[in-house]
């Protein structure tokens, strides 16, 4: 990939099913899935997460699992952590999850 990419200690998990439906999808050179946090509320204190894929930026954490590549900037590792696992439910869409914490569901994979 053509840009700098930051070194990672990131562990991400794909469960199958979402491996099945990420498959789907055209990476075309420098993108990437991205997972994103856009922080909400005044006080920042809230986020939510976003699925798209998107052109790599500098400095952000790369992974390939599986063949599909996966991307985070730094805001969105602070807090998401190093450890996730995305799985993909037909009826309920993509789902975003720490050992400690589910971040979301319902997600949806967007275009940037």
């Amino acid at each position: 990939m053509g840009k700098e990419q930051a070194k990672t200690n990131m562990e991400l998990t794909i469960k199958e099913a979402a491996q099945a439906e990420l498959k789907k999808l055209h990476f075309p050179n420098d993108t990437a899935l991205r997972i994103d946090v856009v922080i909400s509320g005044d006080c920042g204190c809230g986020f939510f997460v976003q699925l798209a894929v998107d052109e790599l930026r500098k400095n952000d954490t790369l992974v390939y699992q599986h063949g599909i590549p996966v991307c985070m900037d730094r805001l969105t590792k602070r807090h998401l952590g190093d450890v996730l696992t995305l799985d993909y439910d037909p009826a309920r869409g993509f789902a975003l999850s720490s050992p400690d914490e589910a971040f979301a569901d319902r997600l949806a994979v967007g275009r940037s």
